[in-house]
C-alpha cells in the first residue's frame, strides 16, 4: 500500500515541475516579444550613433502593426 502512495507523489510532483517551467517558458516568451522591440530600438540608434554621418541601418521593423484595428469585418 505504501508503494502505491509513494509512486502518486512522484507523479503529482512531476506534474508540479512541468508545471512550473512551462509558466517560466511562458512568462520568458511575453517578456522578449515585448521587451524585444525596445532593444531592437537600441541596437539601431547605437549602430547610427557610432557610424558617425555613414550609412544608416535600417529601421528593424515590427512583428505587431500598433495601428492596425483588430476584429473588423466589414
Amino acid at each position: 500500500m505504501k508503494a502505491r502512495n509513494r509512486r502518486k507523489s512522484a507523479g503529482q510532483s512531476m506534474v508540479e515541475y512541468a508545471l512550473g517551467l512551462g509558466c517560466v517558458a511562458a512568462l520568458c516568451m511575453v517578456a522578449l516579444g515585448s521587451l524585444g522591440h525596445i532593444c531592437g530600438d537600441m541596437v539601431t540608434a547605437v549602430q547610427n550613433a557610432i557610424n558617425y554621418g555613414g550609412t544608416k541601418a535600417p529601421d528593424p521593423g515590427r512583428t505587431i502593426n500598433a495601428n492596425a484595428t483588430p476584429w473588423v469585418l466589414n
